[in-house]
């Protein structure tokens, strides 16, 4: 049966795998709440310095400013939606995972006790491999995807921080209209990020078909 003993090993490791993503997603992220500290901390000082400087006054300033993070904050929202998804499809994947392995530990009693022949045994483990494998790889594949989705996230809101912090660094001379150039700004650095996810997409996806080709032929 050293052919069960093979498959057993390559889903234990993709079970390994999607689990220790899983465990590390549930932790807090204290990154991100970090940035979000600093990026209130940025924002209450630029009205600060604006209201001083030019008069602006505070529902102007949010106005300006909610401009600016729009984009921000409506990814923030997508990245909470799809993280539930991910957790979802995941504690679904691994609730599956144990059923399987069960039915595959039942039978395999079964066929040491005489009571299922080779044929059965085979026929059981084709099944899981198709219910199992390609589930698996699918989940994993998924949470790649969101990984990469949240780093991405991170980034942009490290650099709007940055950003934030260049204006906030102008003191006095900080001018209503940087503010506005900044927003400005904005559009054609979208551009160029989501031009690098979908690079970065791409690079990831073929690197998992390559893996799974490979582990394929093993």
């Amino acid at each position: 049966m050293g052919f069960i003993t093979s498959y057993e090993n390559r889903v234990s490791a993709v079970e390994e795998m999607i689990t220790t993503a899983y465990e590390v997603m549930a932790v807090p992220d204290e990154n991100s709440a970090e940035l979000d500290e600093e990026g209130r901390r940025l924002k209450d000082n630029l009205r600060e310095v604006l209201a001083k400087s030019c008069s602006l006054r505070r529902k102007d300033f949010d106005g300006l400013i909610g401009k600016l993070l729009s984009d921000i904050e409506m990814r923030k929202r997508e990245i909470e939606e799809e993280r539930k998804q991910v957790n979802e499809t995941l504690k679904e994947y691994l609730t599956e995972q144990k059923e399987l392995t069960t039915s595959l530990k039942e039978q395999l009693v079964k066929f040491s006790q005489g009571k299922a022949s080779e044929d059965e045994c085979e026929a059981l483990l084709a099944d899981i491999k198709d219910k199992q494998e390609n589930r698996g790889q699918q989940t994993l594949a998924m949470l790649r995807k969101f990984q990469l989705h949240l780093k991405f996230f991170q980034s942009e809101k490290e650099e709007i921080n940055h950003k934030l912090q260049r204006l906030a660094d102008r003191g006095e001379l900080l001018k209503v209209e940087d503010l506005r150039q900044l927003e400005s700004a904005k559009a054609s650095e979208k551009r160029r990020a989501e031009r690098k996810l979908r690079r970065e997409d791409v690079e990831r996806l073929l690197s998992h078909f390559r893996q799974h080709r490979d582990s394929a032929h093993l």
